[in-house]
């Protein structure tokens, strides 16, 4: 039903798009943005999705850095300063898990699980990873923050012009969230970070901004356990507050005038007030557009790790409301989750697009009424999507249309339209019952080679998985065109739980088939395939069965040869 109330809603109302520049129409550039892409492996890729939350829009891809790494964008957020783009993201690298607290019935707010120590501080804490770009497809790593004491996590940049300085803020402890300081959007940024000094913050949160320069935080704090919606398991309930930030945007002000509880947990669950029946919103974003003079709060359903519908509410009247109910924009959150909201420059003026957290499932995951309600605890392979907003001729959104790839408009300064971008699909079959194998269709002369792999190790259900790392190394074997072969190993603690490259040296051998396997019982090892351009074959084999996966629409992706 709710999907039919979108298209009939969208059939009424007569479309504006902000992206579209408004004047100077022959200057603009386009970036291609891929959100997903064709399926190279034909379901051969050793990462089904649980059956209840298939890939409805397309294969879910994984991108990558000028420099053949993978460009970690999980939990990322684009912004545009000093002419050039920047992805702040949370990295799940170093192996973090997020479990739930409790099988139901006695399921409550999930938590954390214990992490293995490592050299990324704080147990559990991959860090944030800064990316740039000078044109949205060619992008460089930039900074690596990794905080002592601090577990890091949604990042997001803002600049203060009362200061000089630009701010990171970031998920944190129960009460506040993480704020840090540095002379660029690169950083280097301040360790150990402070807390964001104010009240009513926690959880999920967004920053807009309006045409002055005053920056604003939307948040949704914690508030309790509503067992209602479900009947078993417990749902976290949020009340949803809007503030106005200091100038050195690292403190809210804090005044009774600039201080707005816009929505009650009551109001959202128990439709009182002229709230909506049923909603528990999380993963919040919020931003003003100044081509209707609107403020906007998109926020996605509350579960944990999942897609679910995203809702929103809007102000005519400033960025304190009131706030009218906007409704549904997506039925099934274009197969993730809702999270914030990200304003990149056109010629036009202004563009604005909901992020999305499109996450990996399988079959252990926790199900309930039919539907995903903890997906897997590892999402270092996942990735973020984004998705123009659109508009009706009085500023209302229209549904998200959950593009697989979409023209996105460039800043001004840009003069020239990038080549659209390759698509890059994980891969996860090397087990110890499984290999990989790449045969070149002739002999080929490789003096040093290159190319991103990955561990993950099994999920077991939403309270554990089968360790921090892979329980024995990746091997991959070169085969030579005189008959002999040669084998290279990793242990699991060299090799990252996002695509990342290893090297090897073989010194001008004549290479005729490349094979990838593993003696580990604990997971997969990975690696990423692009489009086959012709010169190879790619193909996953059954140790057990003697059965061949033939992939001819993939190759390997190899940065270096």
């Amino acid at each position: 039903m709710l999907n039919k109330l979108i298209a009939v809603a969208s059939l009424s109302l007569v479309v504006k798009c902000a992206s579209v520049p408004r004047s100077d129409a022959g200057t603009q550039k386009y970036a291609t943005w891929l959100n997903f892409g064709e399926d190279l492996l034909d379901g051969h890729d050793g990462l089904t999705p649980h059956p209840t939350q298939p890939f409805l829009y397309g294969q879910p891809l994984y991108p990558i850095t000028v420099d053949g790494n993978g460009r970690e964008q999980f939990e990322g957020h684009l912004s545009y300063y000093e002419g050039r783009y920047w992805l702040h993201a949370a990295t799940w690298g170093c192996g973090k898990v997020w479990v739930y607290a409790a099988p139901p019935p006695n399921s409550s707010y999930p938590i954390v699980t214990p992490q293995a120590p490592g050299d990324y501080g704080e147990d559990g804490n991959c860090g944030v990873k800064t990316f740039s770009s000078p044109d949205m497809t060619n992008w460089t790593l930039e900074n690596f923050y990794q905080p002592e004491s601090a577990n890091v996590t949604k990042p997001l940049v803002r600049y203060s012009a009362a200061t000089g300085q630009y701010v990171m803020f970031m998920g944190g402890p129960a009460t506040s969230f993480y704020v840090t300081t540095g002379p660029s959007p690169a950083g280097p940024w301040a360790d150990p970070p402070s807390l964001l000094q104010g009240e009513h913050l926690s959880h999920d949160f967004d920053i807009a901004q309006d045409a002055n320069g005053t920056h604003y935080i939307v948040s949704d704090i914690f508030e309790g356990i509503d067992l209602t919606p479900t009947g078993v398991l417990a749902v976290p309930v949020w009340p949803i507050w809007v503030q106005e930030l200091a100038p050195n945007l690292t403190s809210t002000v804090g005044t009774n005038s600039t201080v707005q509880l816009v929505r009650t947990a009551a109001q959202l669950l128990n439709n009182t007030d002229g709230g909506s029946q049923g909603l528990s919103l999380e993963a919040i974003g919020f931003f003003y557009n100044e081509d209707f003079d609107m403020w906007y709060i998109i926020a996605g359903k509350t579960c944990q790790n999942c897609d679910g519908y995203i809702y929103y509410l809007y102000s005519k009247n400033g960025p304190f409301g009131p706030y009218e109910d906007g409704g549904y924009i997506s039925g099934d959150g274009c197969g993730g989750q809702n999270k914030g909201v990200m304003q990149l420059p056109s010629v036009g003026g202004s563009s604005f697009y909901a992020g999305n957290l499109l996450y990996r499932t399988s079959a252990t995951d926790l199900v309930y009424n039919a539907s995903i309600w903890h997906a897997d605890n590892s999402q270092a392979i996942a990735s973020a999507n984004y998705y123009p907003f659109k508009y009706s001729s009085d500023g209302l959104l229209l549904p998200l249309e959950c593009e697989a790839s979409f023209q996105l408009p460039l800043a001004p300064n840009i003069t020239e339209t990038p080549s659209p971008p390759k698509q890059y699909q994980p891969d996860c079959r090397i087990r110890n019952w499984q290999n990989i194998t790449v045969t070149f269709d002739h002999p080929k002369n490789v003096t040093e080679m290159e190319f991103p792999v990955f561990q993950r190790t099994d999920n077991l259900g939403p309270t554990s998985n089968a360790g921090y790392k892979m329980d024995g190394p990746l091997e991959v074997t070169f085969n030579f065109a005189n008959g002999s072969s040669w084998t290279q190993a990793w242990l699991a603690s060299n090799i990252s739980w996002t695509p990342q490259k290893v090297h090897v040296d073989l010194d001008g051998a004549s290479v005729s088939s490349i094979v990838m396997g593993t003696n580990a019982t604990n997971g997969c090892y990975g690696t990423l395939v692009e489009e086959n351009e012709g010169g190879s074959t790619y193909c996953g084999k059954n140790l057990v069965t003697g059965v061949v996966d033939s992939t001819p629409k993939a190759q390997l992706y190899v940065y270096k040869y």
